[in-house]
């Protein structure tokens, strides 16, 4: 898929990406967080960005069929239980997941296991990557389990009672948050966070190791550059562990 020939024109790289998971991803593909990083890092090795944003299992599919080059946020787990030929590179950066629920609802949740009881909405294709501990087979036949590609709408449907439960990371938590409620004195319904769930690195699933390589020394200069911390800024965002 690596296409563009002569010195003067730069190769473009064509990336799957989720359909919107803002901030890191914005519906259109033309901003967010994860892809201004990558872009970033690209560019530093003369390739551009074609970004191709679909929902989970199409763009495995994609990948699969050789009409993508690399795939954004695959976990080694998820590459073996996927079946995802291909190398991951250094985490272009990290998700801080939590469960989230209504204050006032005061949910007795100590445990991942006892999310079962509950309807959860998650992230799309989040079941290959939840931890042990979880019963998402069980969730499913009791119907108390879905996934949701445009993780925009999660704290919507948890606000409407549509769900119980929502797994996000922080930074799209917040972020839902003030485009919900984005002036100061809005009242904030209250929430409970719960840290059930284990930081998760974005790694990039690269079809090629030697490209993978290349870019690997990009995103480690870009991450101990100031440049990395503005492109959050840019976000009213912080850069999470």
């Amino acid at each position: 898929m690596l296409g563009g020939s002569g010195a003067c024109v730069a190769r473009t790289l064509h990336v799957g990406f989720p359909e919107a998971i803002p901030p890191w991803v914005q519906a259109g593909g033309r901003t967010g967080i994860a892809i201004e990083l990558l872009r970033s890092a690209l560019q530093a090795e003369g390739l551009q960005l074609h970004t191709v944003q679909q929902p989970y299992a199409r763009r495995l599919q994609a990948y699969r069929r050789g009409q993508l080059d690399a795939l954004y946020d695959i976990g080694q787990q998820q590459q073996q239980d996927e079946q995802l030929n291909g190398s991951i590179s250094q985490p272009l950066h990290s998700f801080d997941n939590i469960a989230v629920a209504l204050g006032r609802r005061q949910l007795e949740i100590d445990h991942l296991r006892d999310l079962v009881r509950w309807r959860v909405m998650a992230w799309d294709g989040a079941g290959s990557s939840l931890p042990a501990g979880y019963d998402r087979l069980l969730a499913l036949a009791d119907g108390n389990y879905l996934e949701i590609g445009n993780q925009g709408h999660q704290l919507g449907n948890l606000l409407a009672g549509r769900v119980d439960v929502i797994l996000c990371d922080r930074l799209i938590f917040e972020w839902q948050r003030r485009q919900l409620y984005p002036a100061a004195q809005d009242h904030v319904p209250p929430l409970r966070i719960y840290p059930l769930l284990p930081p998760k690195e974005a790694g990039i699933l690269f079809r090629d190791s030697g490209l993978r390589a290349r870019v690997d020394a990009r995103i480690r200069a870009l991450r101990a550059s100031p440049q990395y911390q503005a492109i959050f800024t840019r976000y009213g965002s912080a850069v999470q562990p």
